[in-house]
């Protein structure tokens, strides 16, 4: 059953009275702006955009939230999750799993035998989490059926009606969306909330920078003693980061879209992550799962993934770095790489902060770009933009990059030249200036 929003016609009131009845007798919040929200949902104040799924299996029900800045209740559907009750232990004990889950890939009827219904998205069960605990089973979907919903009836799976499943696909981004399933939900304060998201994230930028710093002890002081990766347990981790330290002259550690998922004493903290050194560049996505030790959040495990396709270059030494350590051309290209990430996830109010008050375009002033933008951005979806052979040349406060773009989305496609022009206003860059012109694939 999904959230009517719009003009109060008599069908769509008899709608949402009937919405409202059902979460009320869930004990669910019913208004937008209600100060409670399930738990699991840590507000970060440095989240992008995104959508979270939850499942609770006393109620056999599936939530969808929204967030953007804030998170909101948009939709409630039936579901029926495993015949046994309990968390998920080994193969074929008829269980779902309880944790916070991504989902891997996505299949739509054509592609699935009738047992599925109109689609199926598989799960990344066993997570390293399950895995550390040892637990078995796999092939853990949401997927539809094409008989009759009946509560508690699968093998593990969660199961919605096929017209369910069809809108739900609406909501769900590979790898992105988080799934969060739960014996029962538990419900806090937004405030609440709030205050321990800002807690985790400060813990996350403060390891993040240890790192950076390449400050050992306080950076392996954010790990938890039972901490492992592969076959190393902390004190390999300490030996591992120790020869990369001394291996690499200067280490730069990123994060944004910074996200906290919360499940029984677990936190999930999801980032995209850019690593540069003067030798090594990767980008990606980064999970880290935390657990409380005393009053202090600490990781007990860590993995990570590459993300799309994107230019990541090492970092050039500079001949002289500046008094504060940072590296000019380093910082030059991590703005580039801001702007872009912006730019392909359709972040509006992000894009244009990477523009000067002065920026002009052809016969285009800064205002005159943004409702360009507005309306390309509203028009347009699942852009990529991929950069390629970035160069560029600093002097002083002013730079110029230059590198082929490749764009594509769901309306157009082009690949060129771009030239950004850069200036450093109120202590960052910049773009006063922006040209493009077509290339072919040869360049």
């Amino acid at each position: 059953m999904q959230i009517i929003r719009g003009r109060a016609t008599p069908s769509g009131i008899k709608k949402l009275t009937l919405l409202v009845l059902t979460l009320l007798l869930l004990g669910i919040p019913v208004t937008s702006n209600c100060a409670q929200l399930p738990a699991n949902l840590l507000i970060s104040p440095k989240a992008d955009a995104h959508h979270v799924i939850l499942v609770e299996k006393a109620s056999q029900r599936l939530f969808v939230y929204e967030f953007a800045g804030d998170y909101n209740l948009v939709a409630t559907f039936k579901c029926a999750t495993g015949e046994s009750p309990g968390d998920k232990q080994v193969s074929g004990d008829q269980k779902t799993p309880e944790g916070v889950y991504f989902f891997t890939k996505a299949a739509g009827e054509r592609y699935l035998t009738p047992t599925y219904g109109a689609r199926a998205f598989p799960m990344n069960y066993p997570n390293l989490l399950d895995q550390k605990m040892n637990k078995g089973g796999n092939n853990i979907w949401v997927h539809g059926t094409n008989e009759e919903l009946k509560e508690r009836s699968t093998n593990g799976c969660i199961v919605l009606a096929n017209e369910d499943v069809v809108e739900l696909d609406n909501y769900i981004k590979l790898w992105d969306t988080p799934i969060i399933i739960e014996k029962e939900l538990k419900y806090e304060e937004r405030d609440n909330l709030l205050r321990q998201g800002q807690l985790l994230l400060d813990r996350v930028e403060g390891w993040s920078q240890a790192w950076s710093q390449k400050d050992l002890d306080r950076y392996l002081s954010y790990y938890a003693s039972g901490f492992t990766w592969g076959n190393l347990d902390l004190q390999g981790w300490r030996n591992r980061k120790a020869h990369l330290n001394n291996r690499y002259k200067i280490i730069s550690a990123q994060f944004s879209d910074i996200r906290f998922f919360r499940q029984g004493k677990m936190v999930l903290a999801s980032a995209e992550q850019i690593y540069r050194s003067d030798r090594f560049a990767s980008a990606g996505l980064k999970h880290l799962y935390l657990v409380q030790n005393s009053e202090e959040w600490r990781i007990l495990g860590e993995d990570w993934r590459k993300s799309g396709p994107r230019a990541v270059l090492p970092i050039k030494l500079a001949a002289k770095p500046l008094a504060d350590k940072e590296n000019v051309e380093g910082s030059v290209y991590l703005f580039v790489e801001d702007w872009r990430r912006a730019w392909e996830k359709g972040n509006l109010s992000k894009y244009l902060d990477c523009y000067h008050p002065q920026f002009k375009t052809g016969d285009m002033d800064l205002r005159g770009w943004k409702g360009y933008k507005q309306q390309l951005f509203h028009r347009s979806h699942d852009r990529v933009i991929q950069l390629t052979d970035i160069r560029w040349e600093v002097n002083g406060k002013r730079a110029v990059v230059v590198c082929k773009q490749e764009y594509r989305s769901d309306i157009h496609q082009d690949f060129g030249l771009k030239t950004l022009h850069l200036l450093r206003h109120g202590g960052q860059w910049t773009i006063l200036r922006e040209t493009w012109k077509p290339l072919n694939e040869a360049g």
